[in-house]
Order: structure tokens, then C-alpha cells, then sequence
């Protein structure tokens, strides 16, 4: 039995395709096994773990815990929920399809004040269970590991919801928390509009309220309507605008600019928020 803070398949005649990211109290990633593959895991991680499955089997088992073997081959959109410490032991033969799963992993202590709840001590495992919730949240996460750019202010809320939601059916309900002061609305404020350029992350925010991430996303929307992210892609679209209309700087340079490390991905964040091409805005200046 392995012990490894990430799943580890053996047997594999080919690596897999995997992206991953760590960030501050999780860890996700993306893993893509060649077509047909078969493979084999006995596994157990210090860290809760939770997989969103785009996966059809010929043939294979997986046993969580001290739970019955499951034979089920169509995994499409199912989750399996494993907490730390349990162990996981199965064998997987593909379908010549793509194959794919996403995946958090996580310490429930880490993040414990963060969420402003107290994790249950022991959860039972759950293999293949669907929450509409939870695999919205962990089917965005493809994407995102793929691309050659990171969004850590996205990144980490996205994280953080995913992993409440995990929980969620645990856990007391949230007190609706108080909204931020004038005096700290301001220095944010400030401080984004300084920082643009720069990306942005949820940590460097809260810590300017003296909040944790979590607490500081849900006080932001309660002042302000709009979540951290939504606010800072708002002043960066407002910005876009007032630099495209000046005429002067290629698009390439208001990109990098505002914080964008790949100007077609800024050009298409621009026509999904103002509603035309970056072209087309220029031309009806």
C-alpha cells in the first residue's frame, strides 16, 4: 500500500497526461490515462480527497474503506470521497474513449478556521455519488490546470467553495457575516487599482481586511454585491475600455497591463463582458 499525498495508478504502460496545481491549503489536479489504459491503485493520503469521474470501464472494481467491492462501469459524472487516512484499493480496464478525472486533496485542518467550521471527525467514505454542486465546481478545474496561465484570486475561491461543498451536509449552518467597513473597502480599493497589472490573489486581499480568505470573500459580497473576482475583472474591463479608447497602446501591452499573461485570453474576457471584439470596440471609437 502506497502513502503518496496524490493518487498514484501503477501498472500504467504510458505516464498519463496530469496537470496539477497547490495552492494554499488544497491541492488539485487534472489526470488524463492514454486510451484503453488499465491500471491498478492500493492508496492512502494524510489528505481528504474528492474526484469528479468522466471515466467508462470495460472491466474494474474499486473498494474504499472497509466498504464492498463496487463493479459499476458507466462513472460519468459520479464523485468518490475519500477522507484522510482511509485506504482505497481498486483496478480500472478503459474504454477506448477519453478518460478523465479532476480532483481536490485537502487538510481540513489548514483551511478549518478559513470556512469558519469544524470538520467531522470521522466521515464515511462514498464511491460514486453524485452532487450536481460538487462536480459543477470540480468540472472547471480542466480547464483552468490546462491553460499556461493562472488565476490564483479565481484559483483559490474556486478551491475553497469546492471543498465547502464537499461538506457542506456536515457542517452548522453559516452565519451571514458582517459586511467590511468604509476604511478597509478603501484600502482594497486602493490597492487593486495599484495592482491591476499584477495577479491578483485572494490571500493578498483578506490579509488587507486582517481576514481569512474565506471570511473576506463572503464580507466582500455582502459590501459590495460582487465577489472579489468579479470586482477586480470589472475595474480591469473598465480599464480595458479607457486604454482602447486612447487609441495608443497595442493590445498586447493593455493586456499585460491589466494582468493578463495571453492577449487572446484577454481579448476573449473582453468580448464575453463588454459584448464585441476588442476590434470592434476600437473601430467605434
Amino acid at each position: 500500500m502506497e502513502r503518496n499525498e496524490l493518487l498514484a495508478l501503477q501498472g500504467l504502460a504510458h505516464s498519463p497526461q496530469r496537470h496539477a496545481r497547490k495552492l494554499s491549503g488544497f491541492t488539485v489536479e487534472y489526470l488524463q490515462p492514454e486510451l484503453g489504459a488499465a491500471f491498478s491503485y492500493d492508496w492512502t493520503s494524510d489528505l481528504h480527497f474528492c474526484a469528479y469521474h468522466d471515466i467508462v470501464l470495460e472491466d474494474g472494481g474499486i473498494r474504499a474503506g472497509d466498504g464492498l467491492e463496487d463493479n459499476r462501469r458507466d462513472l460519468r459524472h459520479t464523485l468518490t470521497y475519500v477522507p484522510r487516512g482511509a485506504r482505497v484499493t481498486g483496478w480500472s480496464e478503459l474504454q477506448r474513449r477519453n478518460n478523465s478525472f479532476a480532483a481536490i486533496y485537502f487538510d481540513p485542518a489548514a483551511i478549518r478556521q478559513e470556512l469558519d467550521t469544524r470538520f467531522a471527525e470521522h466521515v464515511d467514505e462514498k464511491v460514486y455519488y453524485r452532487s450536481d454542486e460538487v462536480a459543477g465546481y470540480l468540472r472547471q478545474w480542466p480547464g483552468l490546470l490546462k491553460r499556461d496561465h493562472s488565476d490564483a484570486l479565481y484559483e483559490e475561491a474556486l478551491g475553497l467553495i469546492t471543498i465547502l461543498a464537499i461538506h457542506k451536509a456536515t457542517m452548522p449552518a453559516l452565519r451571514q457575516p458582517p459586511p467590511l467597513g468604509r476604511a478597509p473597502l478603501a484600502l482594497i480599493d486602493e490597492f487593486i487599482e495599484e495592482n491591476l497589472g499584477s495577479d491578483l490573489s485572494l490571500s493578498s486581499l483578506a490579509a488587507l481586511a486582517g481576514l481569512s480568505r474565506f471570511h473576506f470573500s463572503r464580507a466582500f459580497k455582502a459590501s459590495t454585491g460582487e465577489t472579489p473576482y468579479q470586482h477586480v475583472l470589472r475595474r480591469r474591463m473598465e480599464r480595458a475600455r479607457l486604454l482602447l479608447a486612447a487609441g495608443e497602446l497595442p493590445i498586447d501591452e493593455i493586456a499585460s497591463s491589466l494582468g493578463f499573461q495571453d492577449s487572446a485570453y484577454f481579448q476573449r474576457t473582453f468580448k464575453s463582458w463588454v459584448g464585441m471584439s476588442v476590434k470592434e470596440f476600437r473601430d467605434r471609437m
